[in-house]
Order: C-alpha cells, then sequence, then structure tokens
C-alpha cells in the first residue's frame, strides 16, 4: 500500500476535482472515466493524486488497470456525490431565477380584482406554468400601490382608474365596471331597473371614510356632485365587506362596483344608476414599470396576461 502525505493545509477541494474523482469512481477505470470527462488521462490521474493529498487518504487502490475504492474513498464518493447534486440544484435554482422562473412576485390589488373571471384565470394558469413563484397579494388604493410600484416596493399595480398615460409606466385594461346603487332587499326601490340618485334624497349612505383618497371613493363622490347632490351619510365604513354587511342590516344604502356582485351578499340588490355611462363606469387596469432586460417574473406574468385574460 502507497503512502500519502497529507497536506498541512486545510483541503481546498475544488468543485472539478469532485466530479472527476466521481468519475473515475463510477467508471471504475481511468481511461474510461477520462474518456468520458474529455480530457486525457494523465491530467486525471494528476488530479486525483492531488485530491488524496490533499485529504490525507488513499482513495483508490491501483492493480495493474483495475482500481477500486478504499473504505475512505468510499465514504468521500458518498459526501462527493451529495455535494455535486446540491451545486447542480444552486445552478439550477440560479438559471430558473435568472429566466423568470422562481422567486416572488409582489402584486396589489383592489377588492374588485379576484371577481375579474379572465383575471383569475391568467393567474392560475401562471401559477400552474410556474410553480416556483410565489404571488405575494397586498391591498392598495390606487394612490398608494402607483407610490408603491415606483418605488420598487411593488411589482404589479391592479388597481382602479382612468388609463391615462403615467411616465414609466405601463398599463393593460383589464375590465371595464360600473357603479351600482347597493339597497336592501326590503327598499321600496329595490325591484326598479334603474333609479336615479335623485330619488334618494334624505336616504342615509353606508359611505367610506372621508379621509381615504381612493379613486373609488372620488368617483363615488363625482356622481353625486354630478347629480348636483350630497349624499346623507348614516355610516362610515373602512372596506367593502363592511358596507354590504352594513347595507344588508338595513342601516343604508351604497354605492359600489358592480364587480363586487360577486361576494354574493345575503339581503341586497344591486340597481344600475340611471345616469351616463361615461360616470358610472371605470377601468381596473394593471400598471407594471418600463424595464429593459432578459427575461424576469414580472415579464412572464405579463405575458400571461397577454394570452389569457384578454384584457380588453
Amino acid at each position: 500500500m502507497r503512502s500519502i502525505r497529507a497536506d498541512t493545509r486545510p483541503a481546498d477541494l475544488s468543485i472539478r476535482q469532485l466530479r472527476y474523482f466521481v468519475a473515475v469512481a463510477e467508471a471504475g477505470h481511468f481511461r474510461r472515466a477520462a474518456e468520458r470527462l474529455h480530457i486525457s488521462q494523465p491530467p486525471l490521474t494528476q488530479r486525483i493524486q492531488a485530491m488524496e493529498r490533499d485529504l490525507g487518504v488513499q482513495l483508490f487502490t491501483r492493480t495493474g488497470h483495475r482500481i477500486e475504492l478504499t473504505e475512505a474513498g468510499r465514504m468521500v464518493l458518498a459526501e462527493a456525490q451529495a455535494t455535486l447534486a446540491q451545486v447542480n440544484r444552486v445552478r439550477d435554482a440560479a438559471r430558473r431565477a435568472q429566466n423568470g422562473e422562481t422567486g416572488h412576485l409582489r402584486i396589489s390589488i383592489v377588492h374588485s380584482v379576484p371577481f375579474i373571471p379572465s383575471f383569475t384565470h391568467a393567474m392560475k394558469v401562471f401559477q400552474r406554468d410556474y410553480p416556483g413563484v410565489t404571488l405575494d397579494l397586498v391591498h392598495r388604493g390606487s394612490i398608494e400601490g402607483i407610490d408603491d410600484l415606483r418605488q420598487r416596493r411593488l411589482d404589479i399595480c391592479v388597481t382602479r382608474r382612468e388609463a391615462v398615460p403615467l411616465p414609466g409606466l405601463r398599463q393593460i385594461t383589464l375590465e371595464k365596471d360600473r357603479l351600482m346603487l347597493v339597497l336592501p332587499a326590503d327598499h321600496p326601490r329595490a325591484s326598479a331597473d334603474r333609479v336615479g340618485l335623485s330619488d334618494f334624497a334624505g336616504e342615509r349612505f353606508v359611505v367610506f371614510p372621508s379621509d381615504k383618497k381612493t379613486s373609488l371613493h372620488g368617483q363615488i363622490m363625482n356622481l353625486w356632485a354630478r347629480a348636483e347632490m350630497s349624499p346623507y351619510v348614516g355610516l362610515e365604513a373602512e372596506n367593502v365587506f363592511t358596507v354590504l354587511a352594513m347595507v344588508a342590516a338595513g342601516f343604508g344604502n351604497a354605492i359600489l362596483p358592480g364587480l363586487l356582485r360577486g361576494i354574493q351578499m345575503p339581503n341586497v340588490v344591486w340597481t344600475p344608476i340611471d345616469m351616463d355611462d361615461q360616470w358610472t363606469v371605470s377601468s381596473i387596469v394593471l400598471i407594471y414599470r418600463e424595464e429593459e432586460g432578459g427575461v424576469s417574473i414580472q415579464s412572464r406574468f405579463i405575458d400571461h396576461i397577454h394570452r389569457y385574460s384578454e384584457p380588453n
């Protein structure tokens, strides 16, 4: 048995050394391993000898052209194979991240968005195609969402606003929504086909707080201004779910986007407002940053929106 003198320095094994060692161990022959690695045999032999010196152990016993792993070699082989498998996983993770196949996508939405069937279909297909991507969904108003998008705290903002140009940002119109009156089921006008706001003078309304500077709040107040009226505020509620619950309980009426009918709150009726469509219709838009470069998670998501959500 030949003597192996350990290098006094800590072993600093390279990935290439481990690959060469595993190739020799699996082939059981230096020449065949060299052919598999597409190198000549002498450099391969030198690499294995250097690895043995670094580790201070003999990895193979050699009898002529025949080689076998020593007990130490068998232990090193198991660890080398595990290390190379981990290296391959790291490389695969880096490749998938570079190709936009893994990571996190931060998306802000408004309450109406989950009730847009084409958009939710596009999201489901995206998650099926890219299971390594986590979609982080948060609720943001229009102003806050666009600001977070500009500050790169978000990747995509889906909100309610008119699709007017925004510097440095691009937009896709996903849906045209319509504001409607929400009435308790026992309201005298609950069965009407269309009703004007003037029919509700003096009646209590459940509204969002006046300090909520959202596009939806602004559009609702604009309707009242067009009717040359102000709503009689009976209650204020922070979110659409509370608004609907208060209407169902008979505390007042409300004006909300028609998409929210998907919540299916009992004891409420949705009625069209008798007013020109240009004032009652609003857009749900997807906004994202204009970016140069290769494929990213964001670009893959936007591609799915174009392909599967059939935006307007």
